[in-house]
């Protein structure tokens, strides 16, 4: 027969076994939201600067024109590439990140 001493030992070994496992998922949770807050802290450190960047930004490198939106959003310089769009307006496109602009005659 097994006492009332043995049966709350046993009773606090399985509650200090199941906060170890509570822990080890909190830590887990604690690890992830630390990657996600260096991610957001980046992602605001980026779009801060997006607005200073606009003086910086060069429409044409060597006659190449250059893709706005990756220079304001990444602060990467990407070329446009002439997509020859059949009429009379050019189509340019970023290879990058998909941005195209008319070019209007």
């Amino acid at each position: 027969m097994v006492g009332f001493r043995e049966t709350i030992e046993h009773e606090a070994g399985e509650l200090a076994f199941a906060e170890e496992r509570r822990a080890g998922a909190l830590r887990r949770k604690l690890a992830l939201h630390d990657e996600i807050g260096a991610k957001l802290k980046s992602d605001v450190d980026n779009a801060a600067s997006a607005a200073s960047r606009v003086h910086r930004y060069q429409p044409i490198i060597d006659e190449t024109p250059q893709c706005p939106r990756c220079w304001i959003l990444r602060a990467k310089k990407e070329p446009l590439s002439n997509q020859g769009s059949g009429d009379k307006n050019d189509l340019f496109k970023c290879r990058e990140c998909g941005y195209e602009v008319p070019l209007e005659p």
